[in-house]
């Protein structure tokens, strides 16, 4: 049976809207700004493809949270960009508007479920981040690994899971950290990761590469990232590729 996505979606306005009707009724306390952060992004489109599956997004939330997130389609092309831009609008328009993070994500993963009677999907990748206290939430479902990079200290944030879409309830995987800011977030598509094909374990030429980049430009490391990636495929881009940088540092 095919779902009407359409219908779906403007369902799923309509609540979005009645919250946003509500609090602007309703008096809203600012949290104490303790934290700042700044977020830097490169990307590339697969070699021959005209558009990337890749969809990507850098948001305020509705609390003051901050939220940077990555859905990565099945595939490459038209089709990969429907899933994984279906699952990024859905997730910008549910999170900022107050919608609770488990049903908005149980949400998105049926409609893109029954959307379709071909065999699509998308992988969920979100970092919220509070400036009032440092604290970072990662939600992952079929995503890659995060890295955290503190001086040349590099931790792993990883899960394994389906991405949305494959099966009709998910089990969404959430860690969650305390940073003490100058921090450097970084968040990749499976492009970045699998472009080297010699290590069976693809985290690991990402996690040394982090930890020998000495600079702190967020846009710098996110640009060599991206053309180390690319060099891996003897400069052709074999994937479509994303990634996503952020930099924590507390105010004084």
């Amino acid at each position: 049976m095919r779902i009407n996505f359409g219908g779906v979606s403007k369902v799923i306005s309509s609540l979005a809207e009645d919250i946003e009707d509500k609090e602007k009724n309703e008096e809203v306390k600012s949290p104490e700004i303790k934290f700042k952060i700044e977020v830097a992004s490169s990307s590339a489109t697969k070699n021959n493809s005209e558009v990337s599956g890749d969809t990507s997004v850098q948001t305020k939330l509705h609390d003051g949270k901050y939220m940077m997130a990555i859905s990565d389609g099945m595939g490459s092309g038209p089709r990969a960009k429907k899933s994984s831009s279906t699952v990024i609008k859905m997730l910008k328009r549910l999170l900022t508007t107050g919608f609770d993070r488990d049903v908005s994500i149980g949400l998105i993963n049926s409609s893109v479920n029954l959307n379709s009677n071909e065999e699509t999907y998308a992988t969920i990748d979100i970092s919220v981040f509070d400036s009032s206290n440092g604290n970072i939430e990662f939600i992952k479902n079929g995503a890659c690994p995060t890295f955290i990079k503190s001086n040349n200290n590099v931790e792993v944030v990883k899960a394994v899971s389906l991405p949305a879409g494959i099966v009709d309830n998910i089990d969404l995987v959430v860690y969650d950290k305390d940073l003490k800011g100058g921090e450097i977030i970084v968040m990749c598509s499976d492009g970045i990761l699998e472009s080297n094909e010699e290590l069976t374990n693809k985290e690991i030429w990402v996690k040394e590469l982090l930890e020998n980049i000495e600079t702190d430009d967020i846009q710098r490391i996110a640009d060599i990232l991206l053309q180390e990636a690319i060099d891996n495929g003897l400069g052709i881009a074999k994937d479509d590729m994303t990634v996503l940088i952020a930099k924590v540092n507390k105010v004084n």
